[in-house]
């Protein structure tokens, strides 16, 4: 046990506890409990949590004792919407499916996909034109959505789910968010207005994905996609495959997270940059320099070292899944914290990745402390964004190589402003990411290279 009690976060209401704080401003409610502690309880209706704000510990939970826990009641409530996919299942089957999806995401698989990545990119780009005002976040979830789906279905098959995600995505996720964070979990199951607007969602969403898995099952025209990989995919133990409900599950984990995420991060990418002029002539250079005007492809991500700084410590202020939670299968300590089972823990990589403890200035926007002179000044167990251990992000190579070809192809020829009288809002639900990010477009002339005179 540890040597003295540990710390209640004060401000807690009878019944909901900490609920309301949590709902209302998360960000600044878990950066206030740094201060009272490494382990800080809290209270979730009748629940009480553990909240971790040690990197340390941290990766005490996600590495050296992951064995002992489970995902919790962040993932029950998300049931309905990812079955259990990668993101959701557990234990043995956990295991077993990581395993079978692994060689879809090796290196030489993310340079086949970053064609596809290549092509959307400037797809998605053709229309901008100076003085046009987007919205940094549907047209980043619209490319990375686009890109998650061509690399899974490379055929046509996907293009009714993809229209249908891009409208119902966002709401769903909010409707989740508010599942996830209620102090009273049997609530999710009353026929109240969100959950019979979320049930209605995921009922139209669930056979539009069946649909896709039986028309690709039934297709002649296999394509040498992810999907068609899943579908060939053995078990190296049993020589079972995949079943129906499985590659449905996977399907809906790979296009949630493999496109939310990466769309978040961008968009913070372009929120910091007016801010930071310096950061944003070094990237422009760089990417005039390695491209030369034209779009960034695979074999650039080498030569775009300060883009992938620029990326990289975005991740670290901003990181898209920004909390997570797990839950003790068994009694098991963490350090001096003794976790009976059952019990709830929870940390933020927000937090974590803001620790003065571990950053100087952390909440500089800083892309040389990743140069390679100061990158080894950054503890391991400082950044957490693609979490740890056994269930570290698989996807967390495609979502990099993606932000690196995103972010030089449009640095190359765009600029993005701040569209007047915008405010954008920090919105800490699902993910973590800016909404109502208006920026008008801005077209740049590449600065060209000169021609070797031989």
């Amino acid at each position: 046990m540890p040597a003295s009690p540990i710390p209640v976060a004060p401000g807690a209401i009878p019944v909901l506890g900490h609920a309301l704080r949590l709902r209302d401003n998360p960000l600044e409610f878990f950066e206030s409990l740094r201060a009272l502690g490494d382990v800080v309880l809290i209270k979730l209706g009748p629940q009480r949590a553990y909240v971790l704000n040690s990197a340390e510990l941290v990766r005490e939970l996600l590495v050296a004792k992951s064995r002992h826990f489970d995902k919790g009641t962040q993932i029950d409530s998300a049931r309905d919407l990812l079955g259990y996919g990668l993101i959701s299942s557990e234990g043995e089957m956990h295991r077993q499916h990581r395993l079978l999806m692994q060689p879809a995401f090796r290196r030489d698989r993310i340079a086949e996909y970053a064609q596809v990545m290549r092509e959307q990119i400037v797809e998605h780009t053709a229309d901008w034109h100076t003085g046009r005002v987007i919205d940094v976040r549907v047209e980043m979830t619209t490319l990375t959505l686009s890109v998650a789906a061509k690399t899974l279905i490379s055929s046509e098959l996907g293009n009714d789910l993809v229209a249908e995600m891009l409208h119902s995505m966002p709401r769903i996720f909010d409707l989740l968010y508010q599942r996830m964070t209620t102090p009273l979990p049997v609530s999710n199951k009353l026929p109240l207005k969100r959950n019979r607007e979320y049930a209605a969602r995921l009922a139209r969403l669930h056979p539009m994905i069946d649909k896709v898995v039986a028309d690709y099952r039934s297709s002649d025209d296999r394509k040498p996609d992810l999907l068609g990989m899943l579908l060939e995919a053995r078990d190296a133990e049993t020589g079972s495959m995949l079943s129906d409900r499985e590659l449905h599950d996977q399907i809906t984990a790979i296009l949630m997270a493999g496109s939310e995420t990466t769309a978040a991060a961008l968009s913070w990418v372009f929120h910091l940059l007016p801010d930071h002029p310096e950061v944003e002539a070094r990237l422009h250079a760089e990417a005039d320099r390695v491209l030369d005007g034209r779009p960034a492809e695979y074999a650039d991500v080498r030569q775009l070292t300060y883009t992938a700084q620029v990326i990289n410590e975005a991740l670290r202020c901003y990181p898209p899944g920004w909390v997570a939670t797990r839950r003790a299968t068994e009694d098991v300590d963490l350090k001096d914290l003794h976790v009976p089972a059952g019990a709830t823990v929870i940390f933020s990589a927000y937090v974590v990745q803001r620790d003065p403890r571990l950053f100087s200035d952390p909440e500089k926007f800083d892309p040389d402390r990743w140069s390679p002179e100061r990158v080894g000044e950054i503890h391991r167990d400082a950044i957490v964004q693609f979490g740890g251990g056994p269930r570290k992000c698989i996807g967390d190579v495609f979502a990099v190589v993606e932000a690196t070809l995103a972010l030089a192809t449009i640095a190359a020829q765009w600029r993005l402003r701040v569209a007047p009288g915008v405010q954008m809002a920090k919105v800490a639900g699902s993910t973590l990411s800016p909404r109502d990010l208006m920026m008008t477009v801005e077209q740049r002339q590449p600065a060209r290279q000169p021609t070797s005179i031989s």
